[in-house]
């Protein structure tokens, strides 16, 4: 039987100073950050590499790929969860996300405990849905 470790979160932010502030939060906390990207195509070239368990993600990023259309990718096709962190109250916007299917929303500003109650709930559906057992194992679903 595997040992328990931490899951394994990669940030996907545009701003930097948020990301890392993010990365400092999760590791006080105990969880394993693999990595901080700007950009969503950054994000989805190296997940083959180096797989998280959980992508905490803004939904307002640079590049050709929004933030909603990566998390698409990342939860239909590598059955990657996420959990976004925004500022953006825009009603039409948080419909968008809430059709994503997040594992967990939250909202900027945010302090350590909304980080830390936001990957708890994401934890959580993963238990319900038979995802965190999973990330144990090494036949990991891949991504294309």
């Amino acid at each position: 039987m595997p040992t328990r470790r931490a899951p394994k979160i990669l940030i996907l932010e545009s701003q930097m100073i948020i990301a890392a502030d993010v990365s400092l939060q999760f590791s006080k906390l105990g969880y394993d950050v693999i990595g901080i990207h700007t950009r969503s195509e950054d994000t989805l070239k190296t997940i083959e590499d180096n797989r998280p368990d959980i992508v905490v993600m803004s939904i307002e990023l640079p590049g050709e790929e929004s933030g909603l259309r990566t998390a698409r990718i990342l939860l239909e096709t590598c059955r990657i969860p996420v959990v976004f962190i925004s500022a953006n109250t825009d009603r039409k916007i948080f419909k968008e996300v809430i059709a994503a299917q997040p594992y967990a929303f939250i909202s900027k500003p945010f302090e350590k405990k909304d980080l830390q109650r936001g990957i708890e709930t994401a934890l959580n559906r993963m238990v319900a849905e038979g995802l965190w057992d999973k990330r144990y194992k090494a036949d990991w679903i891949k991504c294309h």
